[in-house]
């Protein structure tokens, strides 16, 4: 841009995962916290706060100038909805809670109905990749949004531009592989949903890349420092720099809100010419912690090695031995040998640890590796510089003042009732006491009533400006000045508070509605392809009675004339209904590329298309698309809410996600949806590409395999022209023998997803379905038909 002064304001908002470090963060220059209740954040591990602290903490903020945002950022189940989330935000509400963030479409439109003064902020876990995204959810009252992290600046430069949203991107802190909100790794292997705040983090294990000699944490995410972005992150439209770190201590919240208060306030005030980040200001960020080194993030790169701790030194496993035994010894220089500078080595041991001179208790700590690569045990400074930036922070949370300034007014004045005055903006509160007598002996003194007026104590103010009226020779008690200030102080705390206050009336009550009526007959097959050897057994297999063709196929069919003339065939011989897949991910480049081709797409008969993602569906609007729209499972329709809002915004039908039980089925279905019953669930979608980050990218789609620790293998299937990557469960979801109470749920259609399967495999499987959903011919027992498979969640669920 240029170097002038910027007069755009810009909020740090800082992570509270307790109320120590909610008072952390407003003590260091954040503008704004988010934190979590005991329900529905994202983050379950945290310490979180309960009702009484967190409305503490909504009251302390307005006190002090600030806001305070509550995470409600994870999926809601159908129970939860009716039962739980209008009592929990009920009282938060009331106490002016200043925003929620949502991940859930049935919580926001919840949300929007019961508490309408309440600002609704897009979690990140809503995966908002595109301006179009964005400006939908702007319809249904969203104010802001937290877009995907992988997101370029042209990307939420041009979100901010068209949509005018409020925009929240994330400056500092980890990141996750997946998009946020489109990872079941950690659901399908544990029962630990990240979509309900339990992710147990398995991207941050090794895995074995096939071809390489030797597993690493190719899915473990440098953390994100984005400092030196701050001017084109400002320039770009960015209101609010978000910090990640919920989990993390006071000490990590107080001093990444300061750094990012300083150089944000730095650009404002100098613009380019005057912007640098000292690199001491980076280790003292690093120093507080360090996932293997940092990296920008996605604001300038796409992908790549670079953003990847494949090696992550500071969890090198050092076993519980004594360092200064010979086997732990040599462990530990190995696991020295391969850190970098500014590296945390993190160490768990029972027994006492000798380090050099300094000897550590058993327990777990961690060491600073001072210098290079080579390096020696009387090379590490054992948490010196650690702990002495920790005491450094500690002191400045001690006399950190962040009281806000008043005007004082005190009137004394003989035969009238003594009267302060206090202002802050447009605030004017009064409080009166006992009439001043004539003295009797000595009068008071004016500077000592000032001294005394001007103690706030405890209060959230200080006195910046006092004028004092009074007579001469009179008296009154010392506590009367003492008084006056406590009921003044009291009253400015109720006018502040009193402006954020709000009445919340209870939900009438619900009223019954009719059953769906059921046609016994309308049972429907369908059947997703992703190669052309599946479409070419698809559709010889009468019983696919619906074709999805995935975008990459159809993109690449329509990318040439034997390819159109090809579907074109299909679709004349073989009579089915033909329904168009979107990508999972529908950025730019996927914009792009349909644009080319949908001049031809729309000219073919297609009966619907399958969309995963707020933005294709804002693209088939866009495009006046005349036929019908599915919603697929990344979607999410945990409840009657989100399903309702779907079908308000242009849905006809939906998906059942992957992640409810037979009951909660039960409970959500409406005899409408369709569900998955066959096929390799998609784990992660990601922006990282596996080929790329082993140094293998040749701009060709393909199949990769990773190993975990068991010996499992997952497929990672990289799609390069829309560029994003998808890994694959280990074992097909096979629910063949549970068609049958699949069917008493009141589920009539069932897909088959195929993505792995060669065209025998293609056939065998719409066979083996059709034979007993379509013709009641039975369902042999999967364990006879398939030598690996899950049941995904349709028996366990999450918590």
């Amino acid at each position: 841009m240029n170097n002038k002064k910027q007069n755009k304001e810009v909020e740090i908002l800082a992570p509270a995962g307790t109320y120590e470090a909610f008072q952390a963060a407003i003590r260091s220059g954040a503008d704004a916290v988010y934190a979590g209740g005991d329900l529905f954040g994202a983050r379950a591990y945290a310490g979180n706060f309960d009702r009484e602290t967190l409305i503490r903490a909504i009251r302390e903020a307005h006190l002090y100038g600030k806001k305070l945002y509550l995470t409600v950022n994870t999926l809601i189940k159908e129970r939860e909805m009716e039962e739980r989330l209008f009592s929990f935000l009920k009282p938060f509400y009331e106490n002016g809670l200043d925003a929620v963030l949502v991940q859930d479409l049935g919580a926001l439109s919840f949300i929007r109905e019961h508490f309408p003064d309440l600002a609704l902020h897009a979690s990140t876990q809503m995966s908002v990749a595109g301006a179009s995204g964005a400006g939908f959810l702007k319809k249904y009252g969203v104010e802001r949004i937290v877009p995907a992290r992988e997101l370029s600046l042209s990307e939420i430069r041009k979100m901010k531009e068209e949509t005018g949203l409020e925009i929240e991107c994330f400056v500092h802190g980890a990141l996750c592989y997946s998009y946020s909100g489109q990872c079941l790794f950690s659901s399908m292997l544990g029962g630990r949903s990240g979509n309900r705040g339990q992710c147990a983090q398995p991207c941050r294990l090794k895995y074995q890349v096939e071809g390489m000699k030797k597993p690493s944490c190719i899915l473990s995410l440098k953390d994100i420092m984005a400092l030196d972005d701050i001017p084109d992150l400002i320039e770009a439209g960015v209101d609010s720099f978000k910090i990640e770190g919920r989990m993390k201590k006071p000490e990590y919240v107080s001093e990444t809100a300061r750094m990012y208060r300083k150089y944000a306030d730095l650009f404002l005030e100098k613009g380019r010419e005057g912007y640098r980040v000292s690199e001491e200001d980076k280790m003292r960020l690093m120093d507080l912690y360090n996932r293997g080194g940092s990296c920008r993030g996605y604001y300038h790169m796409q992908n790549g090695p670079e953003m990847i701790s494949p090696d992550r030194p500071n969890h090198a496993g050092i076993p519980a031995a004594c360092v200064e035994r010979q086997k732990g010894r040599s462990l530990l220089l190995k696991a020295l040998a391969a850190v970098q500078k500014g590296d945390v080595l993190e160490i768990s041991a029972k027994e006492n640890v000798t380090l050099g001179q300094d000897v550590k208790k058993g327990g777990q700590f961690q060491i600073l590796v001072a210098k290079g690569t080579a390096v020696k045990p009387r090379t590490i400074l054992s948490r010196v510089r650690n702990e002495s930036l920790i005491g450094e922070i500690r002191d400045h949370l001690k006399t950190a003042d962040i009281r806000r300034p008043v005007q004082a007014e005190a009137v004394f004045r003989a035969g009238e009732p003594s009267r302060l005055t206090l202002r802050m903006g447009s605030i004017e509160v009064s409080a009166e006491g006992m009439v001043p007598e004539e003295a009797k002996k000595q009068p008071l003194d004016r500077a000592r009533v000032e001294k005394q007026l001007g103690k706030m104590g405890n209060t959230p103010f200080r006195t910046e400006k006092m004028a004092v009226e009074m007579d001469e020779g009179i008296f009154f008690p010392m506590q009367v000045v003492n008084e006056l200030r406590r009921q003044a102080a009291q009253k400015l705390e109720d006018a502040i508070l009193g402006q954020y206050e709000r009445s919340c009336p209870e939900i009438p009550e619900k009223k019954e509605t009719g059953t769906t009526v059921r046609d016994p007959h309308a049972r429907m097959l369908s059947v997703l392809v992703q190669t052309r050897e599946q479409l070419a057994a698809a559709v010889q297999e009468e019983d696919a009675g619906r074709i999805y063709v995935e975008s990459h196929l159809a993109a690449d069919l329509f990318a040439s004339g034997s390819g159109r003339a090809e579907i074109r065939a299909l679709f004349e011989t073989r009579k089915a209904e033909w329904y168009l897949v979107f990508p999972h991910i529908f950025r730019e480049q996927a914009e792009r590329l349909y644009d080319r081709i949908w001049g031809d797409l729309e000219a073919f008969p297609w009966n619907g298309a399958l969309v995963r993602n707020l933005e294709s569906l804002s693209y088939l609007q866009k495009k006046v698309w005349k036929n019908k729209v599915q919603a697929d499972h990344h979607l999410y329709t945990l409840n009657k809410k989100a399903v309702e809002f779907l079908k308000n915004a242009g849905i006809n039908g939906t998906t059942v996600s992957l992640e409810l039980n037979s009951q909660e089925i039960r409970e959500t279905v409406s005899g409408e949806e369709e569900m998955v019953v066959y096929g390799y669930a998609p784990m992660m979608i990601s922006a990282g590409c596996v080929k790329k980050s082993t140094g293998h990218c040749d701009g060709k789609a393909a199949v990769t395999k990773l190993k975990d620790r068991y010996q499992k293998t997952f497929y990672v299937k990289n799609y390069c022209d829309t560029c994003y990557n998808i890994i694959y469960n280990t074992a097909p979801l096979v629910l063949l023998d549970l068609l049958p109470e699949i069917e008493r749920i009141g589920i009539d259609n069932v897909r088959l997803e195929f993505s792995l399967e060669d065209a025998d495999e293609t056939r065998r499987v719409i066979r083996l379905y059709g034979d007993g959903f379509l013709r009641d011919g039975g369902y042999p027992q999967a364990a006879e038909q398939f030598d690996d498979f899950t049941r995904g969640h349709f028996k366990r669920g999450i918590k």
